[in-house]
């Protein structure tokens, strides 16, 4: 009676863990692909946001590589019940929970910094407007699917070598592309977008932050669970091995 109930036991811990493992699988796989996707159509915008932002996608991508070879490292060991691969699985998940925590503490503590660079980085780039290619490119589609115009205003295009050359704006500033949208300014500004591209992400990441918590607070709880259903696992073993 002891032993079935012992297998009882097993199959529930063992079933609870293959959900667990199976959600941590899945939310692998779409880091991966949110990864990816950012890295092909967003890159050149990454660019100009920051330099160091054009990695952005390629950690995501990573993170979620690291995620699902863990999780399938995790069903292995659970097929065949094996003690030291439960327990390396345990430890993997629990490095990762700490190295969460370290990493959200430290993004909240930079928070200011990050946005003061960002504002520099994004003026130093709005000089290499025209001037490079992949920058002109990431400049035009930041301004136009965030509908805002410079770093901080559209003033700051007056300041950069294409705003002393064109006296003008970008055409990408305008809320209504027309010939010269971007240009006589001094008379009238109401066709172009006044708030600058620093704080509508700034807005942006804030109003989606709630979104991205909730995530993370899943996948934390996910890894969690897994934790102590491994170490609840272990004991139903170690108590049929010592039974037998």
């Amino acid at each position: 009676m002891r032993r079935i109930t012992s297998r009882n036991k097993l199959a529930v811990i063992k079933t609870c863990l293959y959900l667990v493992d199976l959600f941590y699988w899945i939310t692998g796989v779409v880091l991966m692909c949110i990864g990816i996707s950012a890295q092909t159509k967003l890159h050149d915008t990454f660019v100009v946001i920051n330099e160091a932002s054009s990695g952005v996608p390629v950690i995501i991508t990573f993170v979620g590589v690291i995620i699902v070879s863990i999780s399938s490292f995790g069903a292995i060991a659970l097929m065949k019940s094996n003690h030291a691969m439960i327990k390396v699985f345990t430890g993997m998940l629990l490095i990762i929970i700490l190295i969460e925590i370290v990493v959200g503490i430290s993004a909240y503590a930079y928070r200011e910094k990050l946005h003061r660079n960002l504002l520099r980085s994004f003026l130093k780039t709005l000089d290499e407007y025209n001037l490079e290619s992949q920058i002109t490119r990431g400049v035009d589609d930041l301004q136009r699917n965030f509908q805002c115009c410079g770093a901080q205003n559209y003033t700051d295009w007056f300041n950069t070598t294409y705003g002393y050359l064109n006296s003008a704006v970008p055409s990408s500033c305008c809320k209504t592309v027309t010939r010269s949208c971007g240009r006589n300014l001094s008379k009238d500004t109401a066709n172009i977008n006044q708030e600058g591209c620093v704080e509508k992400l700034k807005k942006w990441t804030e109003d989606h932050i709630a979104f991205i918590g909730a995530v993370g607070i899943s996948i934390g709880f996910a890894q969690i669970l897994g934790v102590l259903l491994c170490y609840m696992l272990l004991r139903v073993l170690k108590e049929d091995y010592a039974n037998l």
